[in-house]
C-alpha cells in the first residue's frame, strides 16, 4: 500500500512543480553587465494574458516590451509588485494593473545606468 501511495504522490508532486514554472515569464534577452543578467518584475497579477495587451500605440505586447527591451523576467502571482534590478536592488512598485506596471518599470529602468541606454534604444524604436 505504501508503494502505491508513493507512485500516486510522486507524479502529482512533479506536476505541481511544473505548474510553478508557468508563473514565470523568462527574460527574452540577457545582459553581460552583472552576475545576474536580467531584472525581475514580481507582480501580484496572476493572469499572464493581462500582459498580452499592446503597449501604447505599438504592435508590441506589454510582456514583450518588458522581457525583451528591458531584460526583465516576470514572476506572476507574487506577494507584492516589485522590481529587482540586476545588482539585486529592490524597488517596490505602486501600480496595480499590467499597463501601469509596464510604464512604471520602464520609467524606473530608464533612470538606471544600463537601463538608460535600453530606454533610449526603445524610445528610438517607437519613433519609427
Amino acid at each position: 500500500m505504501k508503494h502505491l501511495i508513493l507512485l500516486i504522490f510522486i507524479p502529482l508532486t512533479s506536476f505541481s512543480q511544473s505548474i510553478d514554472h508557468e508563473e514565470e515569464l523568462p527574460a527574452l534577452r540577457l545582459s553581460n553587465n552583472f552576475s545576474k543578467p536580467y531584472r525581475v518584475l514580481k507582480t501580484t497579477i496572476s493572469d499572464k494574458s493581462l500582459f498580452q495587451q499592446y503597449y501604447n500605440n505599438t504592435n508590441l505586447t506589454l510582456d514583450y516590451v518588458i522581457r525583451y527591451h528591458f531584460y526583465t523576467s516576470i514572476d506572476l502571482n507574487s506577494e507584492k509588485n516589485q522590481l529587482i534590478s540586476m545588482d539585486g536592488t529592490k524597488f517596490n512598485l505602486s501600480s496595480k494593473n499590467a499597463q501601469d506596471l509596464t510604464d512604471e518599470v520602464i520609467l524606473l529602468v530608464s533612470k538606471m545606468y544600463f537601463g538608460e541606454k535600453e530606454f533610449k534604444v526603445f524610445k528610438d524604436l517607437k519613433k519609427n
